[in-house]
């Protein structure tokens, strides 16, 4: 198995990013100048079957980030790490983290995935919800990992039960409205849900910061780059503040 990855920086600090359904290095690059300028090493990777990392049957999150252990370890990486994860990459950080306590120090959420958010949809309006699930799942039917976050939205749970309760963690909000003209997620009350559900992963956590902003979309790397490193920093300013 090979992961595509890049690797720039240097530091005490180690920020590795995961990337949306389907996305990988290619979606980071116009970010390189910035990230660069962080004062941390920076591991932007592909998972298995997104760009030119190899692909594999098993996508699932374990699997995956038993992939992303073993590179790495490769790369001699195995403390003072802060994961940064895009949407369906949050998902991925917050169970690394559950997995490998040891290593992870800080968490970099960007308008994340949630476990809950398909069911709170449906409560919210049943047959627009459904509707329009029908129509993601149309538009995204070749894509194996859409299918694992399909069945995430099914269980409603993973292994930290919706709290990060401890660890120094960042959320960035997207409250933009107006992003798609026919999607319930991006509707006023979707848009509600999904700042509820974040919130709810930092409630109980001291170490935390939300950042809601109406000015970026859900493509918070592409729409506001600027935020991304300041997500970064304060959550190192969390774990050096410890």
């Amino acid at each position: 198995m090979q992961l595509e990855y890049i690797d720039i920086g240097a530091g005490d600090i180690n920020i590795i990013i995961e990337s949306g359904v389907g996305m990988g290095v290619n979606y980071w690059k116009p970010l390189l100048a910035k990230l660069k300028m962080l004062k941390h090493r920076v591991i932007i990777y592909s998972r298995a079957g997104n760009g030119r990392s190899t692909p594999t049957m098993d996508v699932s999150i374990s699997e995956s980030n038993k992939r992303l252990h073993a590179l790495l370890k490769l790369l001699n990486i195995d403390r003072n790490i802060i994961l940064v994860g895009h949407s369906y990459g949050g998902i991925h950080v917050r169970e690394y983290a559950i997995s490998y306590p040891k290593q992870v120090i800080g968490l970099v959420l960007l308008d994340p995935s949630h476990e809950q958010f398909s069911k709170k949809l449906i409560q919210l309006n049943k047959a627009w919800a459904v509707r329009d699930n029908k129509r993601l799942n149309s538009l995204l039917a070749l894509s194996q990992e859409w299918q694992v976050l399909q069945k995430i939205y099914q269980n409603e749970q993973l292994k930290d039960k919706g709290s990060i309760a401890k660890i120094p963690t960042v959320i960035v909000t997207s409250s933009k409205l107006g992003e798609s003209d026919w999607w319930i997620g991006h509707s006023e009350q979707g848009k509600k849900i999904w700042r509820e559900l974040h919130s709810s992963l930092i409630r109980h956590n001291p170490n935390s910061i939300h950042i809601v902003s109406n000015s970026t979309g859900h493509n918070i790397p592409i729409d506001s780059p600027n935020l991304v490193n300041i997500a970064i920093e304060q959550t190192v300013d969390l774990v050096n503040s410890l």
